[in-house]
């Protein structure tokens, strides 16, 4: 449905003036409710939605057929309504390569397994004799400098003003600095990725700031040992000297001088969506694997993504999972099972965060420069779906509203096209067609 905002004060008071009036089967489900006070509005739930005429799936398969589908190789589509109805599909459980449509399997992963104001903290502790130990907490939001962001609560700069105030209150002066990122383990790239984007693709680590990158938009070759050579210049503009910087852990035993903490899970979520940030996307995955006692490394929480599929029946042979973002061409899912992750995001209340991370055609995030031309425009404003793209594909997942007020649900994959404009040019058309639904 068309994304509305309002106060939530506002909100609250016609819910309830709704329900006195007609009953509370008549009062939308409980939804996400961001920082900044704004929010979409709930999906209504199946049985909500049955007053509204569903499309003829003979007539939207004709006018799906119609959308040309040139230079692209292989394709899945499926359309169903909110309680799982399929309406149309095409190639739907042949399975293909993902991209970033991925990391809404991800992040429901980790909502599921995390509380939803979960918080990752970066700490500072007391080793004795003279060091400090600066500790990743996975915070994947974390900046070298205080940021105006919402998103970005938590800095290097605020917790070295924190640090040099205990250091000072107890006399010391100077100290020997360690970082220990050992919460995450296994390799910090992923030997599936594309060794061309190593120098830009930012690497996965317990200890990192500014997503991983370093001056110029490219990658840091260390991540960690980045973000404490940035601490220890931070400490010295608050008045510790540093005499040495290295890796090193954390013992029980270290007395806590300080910390910083991120925004909530739930607001890393909807930002990770909307920009379809990849080191979030990993290191979300990470969290969730950890806390199912599984390794924090790119196996640990592709296992853990499996094992929360498997667990609601939507894990099928053919199906691989190498990573948490989709960067991987390696994985590989289908139309049938993305759509399905969708129903549940938009059906159940404790998902709500996912959907309303989903950038809105014309509107946000990856989503805001895309439905660009007369075909497409019916899209605009009334398809929120997550994207995915790569070199030769791309993909899009999530619930459009029809001109006749139905909310469908879709995923689309295209792969082995001669570029990604061409799959953009499919799946948006199709997108405006069920936006344009009628269909009878």
């Amino acid at each position: 449905m068309r994304q509305q905002r309002r106060r939530p004060q506002l909100l609250a008071c016609l819910l309830l003036a709704l329900a006195v009036l007609v009953g509370p089967s008549a009062v939308p489900s409980a939804a996400f409710v961001p920082a900044d006070g704004v929010r979409s509005v709930a999906v209504p739930a199946a049985a909500g939605e049955a007053a509204a005429p569903l499309p003829d799936p003979a007539v939207l398969a004709e006018l799906l057929k119609k959308v040309s589908r040139s230079g692209i190789g292989k394709v899945g589509l499926v359309v169903t309504t909110t309680d799982g109805t399929v309406l149309t599909d095409r190639s739907a459980d042949t399975p293909l390569t993902p991209a970033s449509t991925m990391k809404v399997l991800s992040t429901m992963t980790a909502l599921a397994t995390l509380s939803a104001d979960r918080t990752f903290a970066t700490r500072v502790l007391d080793a004795g004799s003279g060091r400090i130990v600066l500790v990743g907490g996975g915070d994947p939001l974390l900046t070298d400098k205080t940021s105006t962001s919402t998103y970005k609560l938590a800095s290097l700069q605020k917790l070295a003003k924190a640090t040099a105030a205990a250091l000072k209150a107890s006399g010391t002066r100077k100290v020997a600095l360690r970082y220990d990122a050992s919460l995450f383990s296994g390799p910090l790239w992923n030997s599936s990725w594309k060794s061309s984007w190593k120098g830009w693709e930012a690497k996965v680590a317990a200890l990192e700031i500014n997503s991983g990158k370093v001056s110029g938009g490219r990658a840091s070759a260390n991540p960690a040992k980045t973000a404490a050579r940035a601490f220890a210049k931070r400490l010295a503009a608050a008045g510790i000297r540093v005499t040495s910087v290295a890796s090193g852990r954390a013992t029980a035993a270290g007395t806590e001088l300080a910390r910083v903490t991120s925004t909530t899970l739930e607001r890393i979520i909807h930002r990770t969506l909307r920009q379809s940030d990849n080191v979030a996307a990993e290191t979300l995955s990470r969290h969730a694997a950890i806390a199912n006692g599984r390794a924090g490394s790119f196996t640990g929480a592709a296992a853990n993504v499996k094992a929360w599929l498997s667990a609601r029946g939507l894990w099928t042979s053919g199906l691989k999972l190498v990573d948490g973002s989709g960067l991987a061409p390696a994985n590989k899912l289908t139309a049938t099972v993305l759509a399905a992750a969708v129903r549940i995001a938009v059906t159940q209340d404790a998902f709500a965060p996912i959907v309303d991370g989903f950038p809105v055609a014309g509107e946000s995030g990856t989503l805001k420069s895309r439905f660009d031309d007369p075909s497409e425009k019916a899209g605009r404003h009334v398809v929120h779906a997550k994207t995915g793209t790569l070199s030769g594909l791309a993909s899009l997942a999530g619930y459009v509203t029809t001109a006749d007020g139905a909310t469908l649900v879709f995923a689309e994959i295209g792969n082995k096209a001669s570029s990604y404009y061409r799959v953009y040019n499919w799946l948006d058309r199709e997108a405006a067609v069920l936006a344009r639904c009628g269909c009878r």
